[in-house]
């Protein structure tokens, strides 16, 4: 089913219910894909870090670090999506490497000096106080990142529940922060912007999505969903190119490692957050299985994407 307006998008057609009621979007114009500070992503839109100069080398493309906490396959993925995506080095923070570590990547006690992009929050694991244990792979990077305020780093998933998560947030100059609805309504509670439950949430995702980003103005929002949101102060665009078989525990993960990807390799904050997300959504319609997709399936499609928009 496709579904083609002939007037500036709005929102009230791009709820998560209304996937389901309108199948693929589309506009008639190229002028009505934008409407104000609403914008609705495109396959152009999405640009891939290509590489064209050939005097290169893999210090060219930046490094990223992946904090690795109780649950070392979520780290072990965003790092594998991240090393897929263009990123010339990939460090597990870790305090003793995986046995199953994929080889091309490295693993360190600390987040290397020459870290440009850093991911927290996956499979990191959640204190009972919400307070990182002293010597915890949380609290070893949360130091890290408060020595180092002018590194991008991308928050997703346990992170966004710690009590001190607003603080880190505004100690960022640049952060991504990666949600699902669940985590998103305790994130906006932990930052005094209001107690929602999920179908709250999925009934104002823009109203709330602005309240928050017009809290945090430096910070980039990607609010999952069925049709994703991308914000930053007043602008958002919404990516509704996802499809069913992203509904693995996982496919977050491998979203998370994009963004740091794009970082590590001088993206901006808000190219980086849609580029990632389109590059994500695009590939899972690569998958030939609507229920059987995995998180590195997901990956290796990231890989085909440059054969399949040349």
């Amino acid at each position: 089913m496709k579904t083609v307006f002939d007037h500036p998008i709005e929102e009230k057609y791009l709820a998560d219910d209304m996937k389901d009621k309108l199948g693929d979007i589309s506009c008639s114009k190229p002028e009505y894909y934008t409407n104000g500070n609403l914008t609705l992503l495109q396959k152009s839109d999405l640009r891939l870090p290509t590489r064209v100069v050939q005097n290169m080398n893999k210090g060219s493309f930046g490094h990223v670090a992946v904090v690795m906490g109780e649950k070392p396959g979520a780290g072990i993925i965003a790092a594998t999506a991240a090393f897929a995506f263009g990123s010339g080095l990939v460090t597990l923070v870790c305090k003793a490497r995986p046995v199953c570590c994929p080889y091309e990547l490295m693993g360190s006690p600390a987040p290397p000096a020459a870290t440009n992009a850093l991911v927290l929050g996956m499979g990191l694991g959640m204190p009972p106080d919400g307070v990182p244990a002293p010597g915890s792979q949380a609290a070893v990077a949360m130091a890290w990142l408060d020595a180092h305020p002018d590194v991008p780093c991308v928050l997703d998933a346990d992170i966004l529940k710690y009590k001190g998560i607003k603080e880190l947030i505004l100690s960022r100059k640049q952060v991504v922060l990666t949600p699902h609805p669940k985590e998103f309504a305790t994130l906006l509670n932990l930052c005094g912007l209001g107690n929602y439950d999920v179908p709250y949430i999925a009934e104002h995702r823009f109203e709330l999505v602005r309240a928050f980003c017009t809290a945090f103005p430096q910070a980039v929002l990607i609010l999952k969903g069925a049709n994703c949101l991308i914000a930053q102060g007043v602008k958002v665009s919404v990516n509704t190119l996802g499809s069913p078989c992203l509904a693995k525990g996982g496919s977050g993960d491998v979203l998370a490692g994009l963004v740091a990807a794009l970082l590590a390799q001088h993206y901006t904050l808000y190219d980086a957050a849609v580029s990632a997300s389109l590059a994500h959504a695009l590939a899972s319609r690569l998958a030939k299985c609507s229920y059987g997709m995995t998180p590195f399936e997901l990956i290796e499609h990231v890989k085909e994407l440059e054969e399949a928009s040349g």
